[in-house]
């Protein structure tokens, strides 16, 4: 079994320093998880990490949690679990929001905040695989609070964002801030068992209306663009 893991302690590579910034656009690649969520509304209310302006803007539908080994990206290599519990509405239009997103890497949550206004947390990363298998452990402080099974199944097939639309709103200290996403990559069915999810930390994505198949992406290329700001 292959096995990989990085603590907060953990840095990129030498040429990222510190001391810069890596403004968009970002070119990521790498492999991942993808998950729908048909909103269970009462539930993320309550456990979707909502602020009250997410609350008031919430709208429920299709969300997704994500679960991502960047192999590649402009501040180097890191891990990201990340949870959209559906649309959010503001001026008319609906978007997708993350309100709760983990990483690997100091310098992907300071940038991440600072380009994309995405609330990003430090955590450390177990992540093992074995040919179409992997088990994930991510715990912060030393407490695991999320862990699971994964398994790749059937035929590939190919993965573009242009064939689902997601538009991502986050709400920035000055402005808000509207990225579209693009990507592409080689997808199969995945599924999960033996989910193991402390909800404070991070919501219960079955209770959430998460379905238990969903798509392992490998390879993948996701571009996050330079955003629009507006009020």
């Amino acid at each position: 079994m292959n096995r990989t893991s990085t603590s907060p302690t953990d840095t990129p590579a030498g040429q990222y320093d510190e001391s810069l910034h890596y403004p968009p656009p970002w070119d990521l690649a790498g492999e991942g998880f993808i998950f729908p969520v048909f909103a269970n509304r009462d539930y993320n209310l309550e456990h979707g990490f909502l602020s009250e302006e997410d609350r008031d803007a919430y709208r429920g539908g299709l969300g997704a949690w994500m679960l991502v080994n960047y192999t590649t990206s402009n501040v180097g290599p890191y891990y990201e679990l990340l949870y959209m519990p559906g649309n959010f509405e503001y001026q008319g239009k609906r978007y997708k929001r993350v309100t709760k997103i983990y990483v690997s890497s100091q310098l992907s949550v300071r940038e991440g905040i600072r380009n994309w206004a995405v609330p990003k947390e430090l955590a450390d990363f177990d992540w093992r695989s074995d040919g179409d298998r992997t088990h994930v452990e991510i715990s912060t402080g030393g407490k695991t609070f999320f862990s699971l099974d994964l398994r790749k199944r059937f035929f590939s097939f190919p993965v573009l964002s242009a064939l689902v639309p997601f538009v991502m709103l986050q709400k920035g200290p000055d402005s808000y801030i509207r990225t579209p996403l693009q990507g592409k990559g080689k997808g199969r069915v995945a599924s999960l068992a033996n989910l193991s999810v402390d909800e404070t930390y991070f919501p219960d994505v079955l209770k959430a209306g998460g379905l238990k198949t969903g798509v392992g992406v490998n390879p993948f290329r996701l571009d996050f663009p330079v955003p629009t700001h507006f009020r």
